[in-house]
Parts: structure tokens; C-alpha cells; sequence
């Protein structure tokens, strides 16, 4: 089975300031910008290796000025061809203008938590690491008003042992 992983990375176009004809501002993504980005991710290895997998686990979108992936129960190993592909686009993407990415990837064990990021922007609102707790001692909650319970089944093992 392997070591397994969730990741997500997202690679953004920074917003900028801009203002309407009443001279209030907001802010909002370059349309030309994020086309451009779109068409260099699609030129990429990694687009192409998850482009093409079946598994309903791992998926990648865009919307509103940012490129998106998730994989869940994933083998991230930096010698794998996709994870390869995805640091090569990732690296490759720092050097433009006006570009930002965040990638976080959790693994199975306690503290084994990657996060990398670049650029003026990055976006945080989609997704982020944190710590959770797995409990399976159900069988031992339960209301108890005495310990008579306790100390009958010990009872019961002692005699028993005898």
C-alpha cells in the first residue's frame, strides 16, 4: 500500500487594485493574465498525468483567477513522474510577474506537514493543513453511576483464573 498523502496546491493571479467609473476601487484578477497562466499549465506534464487519471480521489479546476488540484490518499514521492511534473510546473511558474502559489501536503503521520509558497498573493481561502484526532474507544464510553460494574467483571476474571 505505501506511505499515502493528501495534497492540494493552488496557483493564482495576484489581484490588483482597480477602480470603476464612480471612483470607488476593488480588487480583481488580470483576464489576461490568468489566460495566459491557464494555457502554460495546460502545456505542462503535470495537466497532461492528471488529465488523464480516472481516480475520482485526485481532481484540478479553475475559476476566478486560480488553478486549482486536489489528491487524496495519495503516494507523493519526489520520484514519481506526476509529483515530478508538479514541482517542475511549480518552479517553473514562480519566475512569472503577477503569480502566486500555495501547496500543502499532510501525511499520515502526526506533524508530517509540508506547506510551500510564492509570489505577492498567495491564496489561502480554499484549504489548510491542521491536526486532527482519530478515536476508536467507543466501546469504553458510557454512563456510569458506580464502579459496580468494573468490579463485577473483575470478580468474574478472578474466579475464573482460579
Amino acid at each position: 500500500m505505501g506511505y499515502r498523502s493528501q495534497v492540494a496546491g493552488i496557483i493564482s493571479v495576484n489581484q490588483v487594485r482597480k477602480e470603476d467609473d464612480k471612483g470607488s476601487h476593488y480588487y480583481d484578477y488580470d483576464k489576461a493574465k490568468f489566460k495566459e497562466m491557464i494555457g502554460f499549465i495546460k502545456l505542462t506534464k503535470f495537466y497532461e498525468a492528471w488529465n488523464t487519471t480516472d481516480d475520482d480521489r485526485n481532481c484540478f479546476g479553475w475559476k476566478d483567477g486560480a488553478f486549482i488540484f486536489y489528491g487524496d490518499s495519495f503516494k507523493w514521492y519526489s520520484d514519481y513522474p506526476d509529483v515530478k511534473a508538479w514541482y517542475e510546473m511549480w518552479e517553473n511558474l514562480q519566475s512569472i510577474e503577477g503569480i502566486s502559489g500555495y501547496f500543502v501536503r499532510v501525511g499520515e503521520e502526526q506533524g508530517d506537514i509540508e506547506q510551500e509558497e510564492f509570489g505577492a498573493d498567495p491564496c489561502y481561502d480554499h484549504f489548510h493543513p491542521f491536526s486532527a484526532l482519530n478515536f476508536s474507544g467507543e466501546d469504553f464510553l458510557g454512563k456510569r453511576d458506580t464502579d459496580e460494574e468494573e468490579q463485577t467483571n473483575e470478580a468474574q476474571t478472578d474466579t475464573q483464573a482460579v
